[in-house]
């Protein structure tokens, strides 16, 4: 069970790259449901987990990691096209008095 979890998970990351490199919303969307309910299935049985299928597992965090900066750029090259094709004079959602969500910080590290 928990190889084919990490075997889907590691094709998984793959196909979310793709879909990253494509701005395609609605797949990336999907596919973090998909991680969730993987990583759940992993958790749940976690104390089944062997030698070999934790390393599989340990190794995947970098493409994690990689996607998670692909999603960050996406978000802002999006942003920036945004910003871009508004009116002159027209206000943005940085510049705007009711934007309450504090900037994220995405962590590369781990």
């Amino acid at each position: 069970m928990a190889d084919d979890a990490i075997a889907e998970l590691e094709q998984l990351l793959r196909e979310e790259r793709d879909a990253i490199r494509r701005l395609d919303g609605a797949r990336v969307l999907a596919y973090a449901q998909r991680k969730e309910a993987i990583v759940a299935r992993l958790r749940g049985g976690a104390g089944s987990l062997g030698p070999d299928a934790m390393a599989r597992f340990r190794a995947l965090a970098p493409a994690l990691r990689h996607n998670g900066v692909l999603l960050a750029h996406a978000r802002d090259v999006l942003r920036d096209a945004l910003c871009a094709a508004r009116p002159a004079g027209a206000p943005t959602a940085a510049a705007s008095p009711t934007r309450a969500v504090p900037p994220r910080i995405l962590s590369v590290r781990g």
